[in-house]
């Protein structure tokens, strides 16, 4: 049999909770109870539609130091009367410690850090939803391994999640919105990151010192806040796997430094400024992507050894090999257009244009520097269909390209034999 103990509007929780008897249940009211909590022993506590638990004060809502505990239907409220509301607040509304612990539909609001799991192991966050100041990260994992992390609201948080030494864990259809980086990992081994939508924050996600991530099926849109800004973020975090995912309307789609033996395949990567930028990277591998409607589709500078085959770019010209669906021409990214760019942002016009070739000749780029997708797809992957460019549009396109290069020659000697004249 089950001990169970409802606790009433004019009675303490806490008093509650420590007369229920391990493995027991705490019923909670419609009610708001003002106090703070703390979970000593196995135990689960069940509130209804409005039930809230709240406090003003520098120490945690519900503070939980045991193994198989369960929090379900629950909103906890947490304000700190003695930080300005700005401040950054290191402290949690909920603090987390022990094993097979599960937060089901628990809505977290307040300042600080919402939801702080601190050596937690084989436990789920299910549902619900954190928002806060701005002030700490929405879910603070540390030194935490094999939890789940699924479908769960966050809005208005430093980081919307952020695991530090927090590897086997799962981040599963999580919606965060208005961060500053929507997932981020340091030093977070074989996480597991599938279905999430990261959408206007200032990066999507960032992978950073992480190894053997796999990045499924996720949507990264909007994110460009900042001239800095990416969809996603791959820093030092050797194979990783990005499959299936749709990045749209970022600054810079993905962002690769100092990467190696990272495979990006099947993404759709459109709308952004810089579909992909490669920084300093090797031997990853680039294949049956589509880039569509970026303004730039890959940047690249310092990277050898990268396999980039059997992509989709619109931007592209595109001359079918017999029915083979790729394309005669290679598709080339060099670093020219990136090192101009940083320094003459209007140059950004006439990439992939005849004109850029013209400035090519001038300069003297080593053959290893150029990233070059040598089978270009002719047709986007079925699973997005797009206005694909005729011979005819890229004939027009490259007569264009030769008028305005033909214009800015002629304007070049105008200018000089006006120089002499003067």
């Amino acid at each position: 049999m089950v001990f169970t103990s409802t606790v009433k509007a004019d009675e303490k929780i806490q008093s509650i909770i420590d007369d229920t008897p391990a493995n027991g249940i705490v019923e909670l009211l419609d009610h708001t109870y003002e106090a703070e909590i703390v979970i000593t022993k196995p135990v689960t506590i069940i509130g209804s539609d409005y039930t809230v638990i709240s406090s003003c004060s520098d120490q945690p809502v519900i503070t939980v130091k045991s193994n198989d505990v369960r929090l379900e239907n629950v909103q906890v409220k947490r304000c700190d009367s003695e930080k300005p509301e700005d401040a950054l607040d290191e402290n949690p509304s909920i603090s987390l410690t022990g094993t097979h612990i599960e937060l089901s539909n628990v809505d977290v609001k307040g300042s600080g850090i919402g939801i702080q799991l601190d050596n937690v192991s084989q436990s789920r966050i299910s549902g619900g939803s954190v928002h806060s100041n701005g002030a700490g990260n929405g879910i603070d994992i540390w030194e935490s391994t094999d939890n789940i992390i699924e479908n769960v609201q966050i809005t208005d948080t430093l980081d919307g999640i952020y695991l530090e030494r927090g590897s086997n864990n799962a981040l599963i259809g999580n919606d965060i919105q208005h961060a500053r980086y929507g997932m981020h990992l340091m030093y977070s081994d074989n996480v597991l990151m599938e279905d999430n939508q990261s959408h206007h924050n200032f990066t999507g996600a960032m992978i950073m010192e992480s190894d053997r991530v796999k990045v499924f099926n996720n949507t990264f849109y909007a994110n460009n806040s900042n001239v800095n800004s990416q969809g996603l973020l791959l820093f030092a975090a050797p194979e990783t796997e990005v499959i299936n995912n749709t990045i749209d309307g970022n600054r810079v789609g993905i962002f690769i430094e100092d990467a190696y033996e990272n495979s990006l395949r099947n993404n759709h990567v459109t709308g952004n400024f810089t579909g992909v930028q490669f920084q300093n990277t090797e031997n990853n591998e680039v294949r049956n992507n589509s880039f569509i409607g970026n303004v730039n589709d890959v940047q690249a500078v310092g990277g050898t050894s990268n396999q980039v085959t059997g992509n989709y770019w619109d931007g592209s010209l595109k001359l079918e090999d017999g029915s083979s669906g790729v394309s005669l021409f290679p598709f080339q990214a060099e670093p020219l257009y990136l090192l101009l760019t940083e320094d003459v942002s209007a140059y950004q016009l006439f990439f992939d244009s005849p004109s850029m070739k013209v400035i090519k000749a001038m300069f003297n780029v080593p053959s290893d520097s150029v990233m070059e997708d040598t089978l270009p797809l002719v047709h986007a992957p079925a699973s997005l269909k797009t206005d694909e460019p005729t011979i005819l549009s890229t004939l027009l396109t490259l007569l264009t390209g030769l008028c305005l290069t033909f214009l800015g020659l002629n304007l070049f000697k105008y200018r000089r034999i006006k120089n002499e004249i003067h």
